[in-house]
């Protein structure tokens, strides 16, 4: 529950404390947390909680935050250390940082602040530099306090989220609000700001030592549990391979280990069995919880309430209640395992899409034949396994990246069929799809696996599942923290190649070789799963979500965004198909509405 905000203002120094105590009097913490202020030569910081490191030589003020779960003993050395280099070198100290930190470096001397992010955006910033002031925090709705911020809604931000289900930075729901992007420093002069990277990662293409890898990242992976054990902690356990990791870990630092996890009571969605297994095989002091359709009801106007900003994940339900229920036994923070398939190689579509490229590695005759056959004899569409072929060749064709958008709601529905006309003149219907593409060219020489990688970091992890995970956890009142995402451990993924990563085209093959002593045999072999919510089967029978979607849909035709008919449609779609597929949408325009409402714009 790290929380920093701040105010840095070439004139008008009086205005800064009251608008900071607007901003903090967002902070929705159960009052557990002292609130602390900080005064810089033109302007002012307050934050709780976290571990907080000062610094400051000549003219120049150096603030390290890290969340509790994330501090390092050598860090008021390192931060002292790196203010020297700032004066000789500029920005590029800001590199020497690991972990999860937001740093923050004021220049009084030309009235220069810097403020960075660690290589994931675990420790998120949202910020606005407009009219002469710099405002900033950790949490969104504080950045919408200030007096003089103007809450106009983006529609291209809507549009996004429509498109990924999150609002993907450096965009946010609000046209003057920005969110650093993992990886970035932001740097504000007399009224002028400019965003950089200050990392990008090399990726290796072969030659590596897998053996000494894997046993090389069980000693880092087992550090980095280590590193973040402190009283009161606890863990996720999913069942599936890095919540079982993180657990089995904690069970050798912590005596006994607790592992929280959910359960549901609906075929296809319980995987409650196997984290018992996995918590058996550690002797874990192991916790389960079922979540109802009740639990749904209640959660929704809750988290739409909390999240600062559109969230669509509907995941965020069952972490949210694993965390609270953890909270109820004295947990304080919560490891979670999130990060491992993004670092090495888990989600099935990697596997899927080599599966494209090897048929576009072949001969363009033999491409061109194939093709061909399906032109000249059409009625092969209405054969099965023929028309499953068709498909192949027209998914291979969009190539990548664009490919692993190939199932987005935009592009089953035509955006004006989606989007009311007026507020549809004001969004660019392919910036998206420019952000998607950007940040999948951005690693120089890497593989196609790597780019996907890569891409996953930031649209997968910290646009994602970090804020789902992040933000759930805050409203439940726990700290959480992410092993799987430990500096060490990233710098060691990116030394494996694709078929380091993937040996033989097995999903996680190199961390199943890793782990196959360590955990059980039958977390080994399950397929993926995790927290996964039953929200479309749940909505077929629950006369409470089917009151509060029918609800929200109502509210939502009055804002003039969607189209009556899409809307109409959405709900006639998820009632005659696949209820997990439109289930999802009704989610995602549900907890909009619920969003707007609760933040009254």
């Amino acid at each position: 529950m790290l929380f920093v905000a701040g105010v840095v203002e070439a004139a008008d120094a009086e205005s800064l404390a009251p608008a900071l105590a607007r901003m903090t009097a967002t902070v929705r913490d159960n009052g557990t947390a002292a609130l602390h202020q900080h005064a810089l030569a033109g302007g002012r910081l307050a934050y709780r909680r976290g571990s907080v490191v000062h610094a400051a030589l000549d003219a120049v003020a150096a603030l390290l935050w890290r969340p509790l779960g994330e501090g390092r003993d050598e860090d008021a050395s390192l931060l002292a250390d790196s203010v020297h280099r700032y004066l000789r070198d500029g920005d590029a100290a800001i590199a020497r940082f690991s972990g999860a930190f937001l740093l923050l470096l004021y220049d009084a001397r030309s009235e220069t602040c810097m403020l960075a992010v660690d290589r994931f955006g675990i420790c998120p910033l949202y910020y606005a530099a407009q009219h002469g002031f710099l405002v900033f925090s950790s949490e969104a709705d504080a950045v919408a306090a200030h007096p003089r911020f103007d809450r106009g809604l983006d529609p291209q931000a809507l549009y996004d989220y429509v498109f990924f289900h999150c609002i993907p930075a450096p965009r946010t729901v609000y046209r003057a609000m920005r969110k650093l992007e993992p990886a970035s420093v932001l740097t504000w002069r007399q009224g002028a700001s400019a965003v950089r990277p200050y990392w990008m990662p090399s990726f290796a293409h072969g030659g590596a030592d897998s053996h000494a890898l894997q046993v090389e990242l069980m000693a880092r992976l087992d550090k980095a549990v280590a590193s973040r054990v402190q009283p009161a902690s606890g863990a996720f356990l999913s069942g599936g391979l890095d919540s079982s990791t993180v657990a089995g870990l904690l069970s050798r630092h912590a005596q006994p280990a607790a592992t929280y996890t959910i359960g549901f009571d609906a075929a296809g969605y319980d995987e409650s069995g196997y984290a018992r297994i996995a918590a058996g095989h550690f002797g874990t002091d192991h916790h389960e919880y079922f979540v109802t359709p009740a639990d749904v009801r209640e959660s929704m106007p809750r988290i739409a309430a909390h999240y600062g900003e559109p969230f669509g994940n509907s995941s965020v339900i069952p972490t949210y209640q694993c965390a609270r229920f953890a909270r109820e036994h004295g947990v304080m923070l919560m490891l979670a395992g999130d990060g491992g398939d993004e670092l090495f190689a888990g989600n099935t579509r990697y596997v899927t899409q080599d599966v494209f490229e090897r048929y576009l590695r072949m001969p363009a005759l033999l491409r061109g034949a194939l093709a061909s056959g399906y032109r000249l004899l059409p009625w092969l569409a209405r054969v099965p396994l023929a028309a499953k072929g068709a498909r192949y060749i027209e998914q291979a064709k969009m190539g990548l990246p664009d490919r692993l958008q190939s199932y987005n709601f935009l592009n089953r529905f035509a955006p004006r069929s989606v989007f009311d006309g007026d507020w549809l003149s004001m969004v660019d219907s392919e910036e998206p799809w420019r952000a998607w593409r950007a940040r999948y060219q951005q690693p120089v020489d890497a593989e196609p696996l790597q780019r996907m990688l890569y891409l996953d970091w930031k649209f997968t992890l910290a646009d994602n599942d970090l804020v789902k995970v992040n933000r759930a956890c805050a409203l439940a009142g726990v700290d959480v923290s992410y092993p799987m995402l430990d500096t060490a451990v990233l710098e060691l993924s990116t030394q494996l190649a694709t078929a380091d990563l993937l040996p033989g085209g097995q999903l996680r093959g190199f961390y199943k070789q890793a782990f196959a002593q360590f955990l059980p045999g039958e977390v080994i072999t399950k397929s993926k799963h995790g927290f996964g919510l039953p929200f479309g089967v749940w909505m077929r029978t629950d006369q409470g979500l089917q009151t509060m979607v029918a609800d929200a849909f109502a509210s939502m035709r009055s804002r003039h965004i969607f189209t009556k008919s899409f809307l109409d449609g959405a709900l006639r779609l998820f009632r005659e198909d696949a209820a997990d597929y439109y289930g999802e949408l009704v989610w995602i325009v549900t907890m909009l509405e619920l969003w707007m409402d609760a933040h009254d714009v």
